[in-house]
């Protein structure tokens, strides 16, 4: 009975870990959608198109002061002033949001906003007895490296060595191609 109840403890708070970020999300965005419709409302009836459109008419102007604010922050953000207020909010949104920094960072580049992620050259590195895929970062006249030798799945984190001429074989494929790899923990990596 006692390992029943633990059980379906442990479910209900598995369950609810996983819905809590949803119901948010929802509730967010909702209360989100609900001004925006009001504003929407507002703008249609000015314009008189509340008359033609009817409800759709409340959404479709509600898209398009959205992206009208949109156009606008994205002049004003440009302005030192802005500037400083969008980082002070960034600032104060990590400290609050846990993965705020992240989030953003993964959006802005998704968007292609971000900076551009630097290809290398890639090698698999003799460490020990075991070979592990590198990023080549520097080349010296003698032959050795210096390669990153990055931790799967994240490959953003891991070590910088210095290798010497015998202790790496290149790879055929460019770092972009590596971090595909390494995301399924090396699954299709194969020397050539």
């Amino acid at each position: 009975m006692k390992s029943t109840y633990h059980s379906i403890r442990r479910h209900i708070i598995t369950g609810f870990i996983f819905i809590m970020p949803i119901l948010i999300t929802l509730a967010v965005v909702g209360k989100f959608w609900g001004n925006l419709m009001k504003i929407g409302a507002k703008v249609s009836k000015l314009i008189r198109i509340d008359t033609m459109l009817g409800n759709s008419g409340d959404a479709v102007m509600a898209i398009l002061v959205f992206l009208f604010f949109c156009i606008l922050a994205g002049f004003l953000v440009r302005l030192p002033a802005f500037k400083r207020i969008s980082d002070w909010l960034d600032e104060k949104l990590s400290s609050f949001i846990p993965g705020y920094t992240d989030i953003k960072k993964q959006t802005v580049t998704k968007v292609g906003m971000g900076p551009q992620e630097e290809v290398f050259r890639t090698c698999l590195v003799k460490i020990q007895d075991y070979w592990q895929p590198a990023y080549i970062v520097d080349e010296k006249e003698d032959g050795s490296i210096t390669a990153f030798v990055p931790q799967a799945p994240t490959f953003t984190a891991g070590n910088v060595i210095v290798v010497d001429a015998g202790q790496f074989k290149m790879l055929k494929v460019d770092s972009k191609t590596l971090n595909g790899y390494l995301k399924r923990l090396g699954k299709g990596l194969t020397i050539e």
